[in-house]
């Protein structure tokens, strides 16, 4: 503290103010606020605890100085106040009061980022004090930096806009003071890329929830997370981000996550990117997305749902021979999926019912047949086609069997 108060005496020689009058209401503030911390703050050799109620009024005074502007000015107005919010911050984090805590350890964090710039430019201190007074605050920074991390991941999942608000700014002064700023830059702990890579994902998170979020920096925050272990959370940000707000960009992030996503989450990006071109009528690309997708993921919870679209783009098209050789393959890879089970033989009812060749109609019978045998307590796989077809045949003995399947008395 010592140094630092030396520190700040040297910055005082090069300050300058343009009214010397204001100048010296606001130092006498400056020193007001300061003398009330010196006699108020505790002393754990002389066992003198923090007397709050004295340093509230120093921290009014202070916040006063700072809020009107002359931080840059006066530099000992930025030691006191970095002071005073680190006394305030150890009280309510050691009560647990986290969100006041966390406020006066964001504040405590700017004055020492702002003590730290102010180090850095000062000429004519040499590099070993700066040096010392950077770690001095820095470590001081130390606890305030990982509550306020703590809390951005609270709020980041919050739904109120308030709370993202602040989930927003604690995440920022945690990146812009571990990544930016000077003060953390002879920090060495391994955890410190990590703590900047969560930092960066509350604050995506964040922002993509915020109203007033800007698209663009809400995209630029996503894509900081590109290639990192939170790839998929910035992936779902932005398809959801784009999904109601910008059709193309919500296209293109789709497709871009199916093609780059490699969690394991990307089975799901990719089909998301497939039922994406469906409904876009982009069948060509789409029928090319599932192949791709077949090769790449094999079995999975959307593999089946991938052969029956692929089926039914050749179905919508007439293209029966080819529809029906994918069903066949859906239904003998996944025999207990309803939808599988069924599509070539209502496959060939439709191809039966578009030729009306009686070839056609005795293929699509003796599909429905197999479906009976196989199920037979399931006649709405095949009770009503098989009456219908009988029909079409002119086969009355055989169509009767199924009449009670048929809707008809």
């Amino acid at each position: 503290m010592m140094l630092a108060a030396l520190c700040v005496a040297m910055f005082m020689l090069n300050s300058t103010v343009s009214a010397q009058g204001r100048g010296d209401q606001v130092e006498a503030k400056i020193e007001k606020a300061e003398k009330i911390y010196e006699k108020s703050v505790g002393d754990p050799a002389k066992n003198k605890k923090t007397d709050f109620v004295k340093m509230d009024e120093a921290k009014a005074i202070i916040e006063q100085v700072i809020n009107s502007g002359y931080g840059d000015d006066y530099p000992e107005a930025l030691w006191v106040a970095a002071n005073i919010m680190e006394a305030y911050y150890k009280k309510d984090a050691e009560n647990q009061s986290m969100n006041t805590a966390c406020e006066y350890g964001y504040k405590f964090i700017t004055y020492a980022i702002k003590i730290d710039s102010l180090i850095s430019l000062h000429p004519e201190m040499n590099d070993a004090d700066k040096k010392s007074i950077r770690e001095q605050y820095s470590n001081m920074a130390l606890s305030p930096i990982v509550s306020c991390l703590q809390k951005a991941q609270e709020l980041s999942g919050s739904f109120s806009q308030a709370d993202l608000a602040l989930g927003k700014k604690y995440s920022e002064v945690v990146i812009y003071a571990l990544e930016e700023s000077s003060l953390f830059s002879g920090f060495k702990h391994e955890s410190k890329p990590e703590w900047i890579l969560y930092a960066k994902a509350f604050r995506a998170q964040c922002m993509a929830g915020l109203n007033d979020s800007k698209a663009e920096d809400v995209e630029a925050s996503c894509r900081q997370l590109f290639g990192t272990k939170f790839e998929s959370l910035a992936y779902g940000l932005l398809i959801n981000y784009f999904r109601d707000r910008n059709k193309q960009k919500y296209d293109e992030t789709l497709a871009y996550a199916a093609e780059h996503s490699t969690g394991e989450e990307a089975p799901m990006y990719a089909y998301m990117n497939i039922q994406n071109l469906l409904m876009n009528g982009r069948k060509e690309e789409c029928i090319r997305q599932i192949d791709k997708f077949l090769a790449k993921f094999g079995d999975n919870d959307q593999t089946v749902s991938a052969y029956l679209i692929k089926g039914q783009i050749y179905f919508e098209d007439k293209k029966f021979d080819m529809a029906e050789n994918v069903f066949n393959i859906a239904a003998r890879k996944y025999p207990n999926d309803e939808r599988a089970i069924t599509m070539p033989a209502k496959c060939a009812w439709v191809r039966a019912q578009s030729s009306n060749l009686q070839s056609d109609r005795e293929h699509a019978i003796n599909l429905f047949k197999q479906l009976e045998a196989k199920f037979p307590n399931n006649p709405d796989y095949w009770g009503e086609p098989l009456y219908i077809l009988y029909e079409k045949n002119q086969q009355p003995q055989l169509r009767d069997k199924y009449k009670k399947y048929s809707g008809l008395k």
